[in-house]
């Protein structure tokens, strides 16, 4: 005996109709601390390369804070980033207006660190840039200008010191 069933249309499901999860981490601003001509001289490859290097930093928090399971709420990751001409790269990492759990922000700025280093521009000269990037609704407060170290290396010369020529003298020795 046997049995038949009626099959029921299936509605198509396309891909205009599936929406991608929202973001956990958002690229605020991308912040650079060369005039452009300097930066194209610099940069003799194109500024593409720090585009796609603050894109691999982006899209290495939004994995990690995507695979929490918990809402790191509302605040803003200053991310600079320092390369020097050897391809040197160095983070400076801050939380603006918000806290990640002590266990977990080690973690985001070593793997912020390796993510860094494996799509470092190349460079003729020192070059530095910042990201602001936004979790959750990002921070009440605005982002500084500067990471707090290069503020306190700055306060603690006696001399004028340039960005990022002077200052990675102070915050980025080899």
């Amino acid at each position: 005996m046997a049995f038949f069933r009626r099959r029921t249309p299936r509605t198509p499901v396309s891909a205009a109709t599936v929406q991608p999860p929202e973001p956990v981490f958002r690229l605020g601003s991308l912040r650079l601390y060369q005039p452009d001509d300097e930066l194209h001289l610099r940069v003799p490859d194109g500024v593409g390369e720090i585009a796609a290097c603050a894109q691999t930093l982006a899209w290495t928090c939004n994995e990690f804070l995507g695979r929490l399971g918990q809402d790191p709420g509302s605040m803003g990751i200053l991310i600079a980033v320092g390369i020097k001409r050897s391809r040197q790269v160095r983070l400076w990492c801050e939380q603006v207006g918000g806290a990640l759990p002590q266990d977990v922000w080690p973690v985001l700025t070593e793997l912020l660190d390796g993510a860094g280093t494996a799509v470092r521009p190349q460079v003729t000269a020192p070059v530095a840039f910042a990201l602001e990037g936004l979790v959750g609704a990002g921070p009440a407060t605005g982002f500084p200008e500067f990471p707090r170290a290069w503020v306190d290396a700055v306060a603690q010369s006696a001399e004028h010191v340039s960005v990022p020529d002077g200052l990675f003298d102070l915050v980025f020795a080899d």
